[in-house]
């Protein structure tokens, strides 16, 4: 029995020298005689196909795409010239955004295209009013025809620049003979009022095209010259080629004797291979099983480890973990929105170095430092949705413990309160204002009403009389109407739906009787746009007056300076359309997004706005439970249009 260390070994020297032997019968197909002609061997036939074909084609190239693409350039070049020239020249003359006739040819005018016409290569020009009509040219006897071929309508009158080719003894485009090459250039020139012209210019380009042709006509000599000279080159290597071939043939033949020879060995080897490659076979086949087992063991880790990471990464709020040195180890999606963190980069970096900011980062040490590990405080952050906007966060501290109860690292949990933070402060300001909007009231109730019970009554006129009545009964409406407002709010939290009670109404008619019942003061007045007919439809007859109401407060409240109050009734698609406008301070999109949030007022004026906030929310209650939609319409220093349909039907 052979050792399996050399039965190894001598596996490995046959594997290496088998591949010697193995392309003999391959590259025997190639050539059945060893002294064959070099165009017997597929290989170097091909490139010689090859060489030839570049040597035919290249000269073709230089004559079908280099010497046009030449030619096309020149064109180019030639045509933005001439509209540079004929630029310069209405510039010049003072004749840009003018209508040209014959009225502008002045001497000046005639100076300057003198001037022009001194370049040796503009051999012709000429100037066509907006009909088409030659008011100039350099060959008088052209003065006064008129050009309407296709081309100058379709496209020079349109404004666009017109070039032509012209070779010698061919006609032009408005079908003259020319005697040399030139490339013919119309120019519009365009008024306030559209077309107001043209400009023509005739350049001589026969030296151009003649240097072109000597130019491409060289280059195709040198072209040919250096293919023929690398077919020459080509053929030369080929015949080293075809003779290292035969060579290799000869070689390819005593390999093949010791082929032979060596296959009497390796069946002599095979059997100690088979058994090497036997006990070789059941040690893969238990490395396998290993591996096997490995891998599942690594899959189940894998699985749990993206278990863990898929809970981590749903969480809405973000997630830093940090070990005992304070070495960012994981964090989930929102917290790398929020720090702007990069995984590849920041992952075991020191706090220190994730976190610059001092503002974040020394309560942040804080609670880490503490004896406990846990503590939280609110920081801000830049909002990466809109620019300029700050998010109040609150960060959680919490010590990340082992099975063994060891302190190994913290988790800090980063939750979005901005919410919940602007609510606390509108909640503070609405206390604030609810205080002053109650007091306010109280105390206009409480001084009339002490001067009524202070004195006898004789002592005031009837008139007197009304009018302290009137206030303590508009401030105690206000009142109402507040803790209406603030009932409906309550109840709207609580879960439940405004109670309705529909009946048929008059609206026209309410509406002038409320206006009639709630005049405004004497810097506003109300302009009714009403239909003169009665209008029926079916909705709360003191829920409408509670909206209409709303609506006109906030109207007479933002515009400070006065003005007409709009109000519109009128029926379309169905639907009844309230209209409540304004002349005042108006709004911005921010400020309209946000008026039907309760407890928001929009103070964009520059004197302090009373109210609670409430009024748009209620509004906006009342004509969702008749089944409505209110729109707003407003810019800022514009006014404010508010929209308020209502449908036909209201379920009762």
């Amino acid at each position: 029995m052979v050792p399996p260390e050399r039965g190894f070994a001598g596996a490995a020297r046959l594997c290496y020298r088998l591949p010697e032997c193995r392309p003999c019968d391959k590259l025997n197909q190639h050539s059945s005689n060893r002294d064959g002609p070099m165009l017997k061997i597929a290989f170097l036939r091909n490139i010689l196909i090859i060489a030839l074909l570049l040597v035919t084609v290249l000269p073709f190239y230089q004559v079908l795409v280099l010497q046009p693409a030449y030619q096309h350039l020149q064109f180019q070049e030639i045509e933005e010239e001439a509209v540079r020239q004929v630029a310069f020249l209405v510039r010049s003359l003072d004749l840009e955004g003018r209508r040209l006739d014959r009225s502008r040819i002045s001497s000046d005018v005639l100076r300057m295209i003198g001037l022009a016409m001194e370049d040796r290569r503009l051999i012709k020009l000429r100037i066509f009013s907006p009909a088409g009509e030659i008011v100039y040219s350099s060959r008088p006897d052209e003065i006064g025809r008129i050009n309407r071929r296709l081309y100058f309508i379709q496209q020079v009158a349109r404004g666009k620049t017109y070039s032509k080719v012209v070779r010698s003894n061919q006609r032009s485009a408005d079908g003259q003979i020319i005697r040399q090459d030139v490339v013919e250039t119309y120019v519009p020139v365009m008024t306030a009022d559209g077309f107001g012209g043209a400009i023509e210019v005739y350049f001589d380009v026969t030296e151009s095209w003649q240097r072109l042709r000597k130019l491409t006509l060289h280059s195709q000599v040198v072209l040919i010259g250096l293919a023929l000279g690398l077919l020459v080159i080509i053929l030369m290597l080929l015949g080293r080629a075809s003779r290292f071939w035969r060579d290799r043939q000869l070689a390819e033949e005593e390999l093949k004797q010791s082929h032979q020879e060596l296959e009497a060995r390796v069946q002599e080897r095979t059997g100690q291979l088979l058994l090497a490659n036997q006990q070789l076979a059941e040690e893969v086949a238990e490395r396998s099983r290993a591996q096997a087992a490995l891998r599942q063991a690594l899959d189940e880790a894998e699985s749990e480890r993206d278990k863990i990471d898929g809970i981590l990464e749903s969480v809405a709020d973000g997630l830093l973990v940090v070990d005992g040195r304070r070495r960012l180890v994981h964090f989930n999606r929102p917290a790398e929105e929020i720090f702007s963190l990069s995984s590849g980069s920041t992952l075991g970096m020191k706090l220190e170095e994730v976190l610059p900011d001092t503002r974040l980062l020394s309560p942040l040490l804080e609670c880490l430092n503490s004896t406990t590990g846990t503590g939280q405080f609110d920081f801000v952050r830049p909002d990466p949705g809109r620019t300029g906007h700050q998010l109040t966060y609150q960060a959680r501290c919490a010590p990340l413990r082992s099975r063994q109860g060891e302190t190994s690292g913290h988790i800090i949990l980063v939750q979005d309160v901005s919410r919940e933070r602007e609510l606390e402060r509108m909640k503070s300001e609405f206390l604030a204002m609810a205080a002053h909007e109650l007091h306010t009231p109280i105390t206009t109730i409480m001084g009339y009403s002490e001067l009524l019970g202070s004195r006898p009554l004789d002592e005031f006129s009837e008139a007197q009389r009304k009018e302290f009545i009137g206030y303590i009964y508009g401030k105690a409406e206000a009142l109402a109407r507040m803790v209406d407002d603030l009932l409906d709010i309550a109840r709207r939290e609580a879960g439940y739906q405004l109670d309705l009670r529909l009946e048929d109404v008059d609206v026209v008619l309410l509406v002038r009787a409320f206006v009639a019942a709630h005049p405004v003061d004497e810097e506003h007045s109300y302009n009714l746009r009403l239909p003169e007919q009665p209008l029926q439809w079916r909705l709360d007859r003191v829920r409408f007056e509670q909206l209409l109401g709303n609506l006109i407060s906030n109207a007479v409240k933002y515009s400070p300076r006065g003005g007409d109050i709009d109000i519109g009734l009128a029926v379309r698609d169905n639907e009844l359309e309230l209209v409540v406008a304004d002349r005042g301070i108006g709004m911005d999109e921010e400020v309209r997004d946000r008026i039907f949030e309760r407890f928001y007022r929009a103070d964009t004026s520059t004197t302090a706005v009373s109210g609670a906030g409430l009024g748009m929310s209620v509004a906006l209650m009342v004509v969702e439970a008749h089944g409505g939609r209110i729109d707003v319409e407003s810019e800022k220093g514009q006014g404010t249009r508010v929209i308020v349909r209502l449908p036909a039907s209201v379920g009762d």
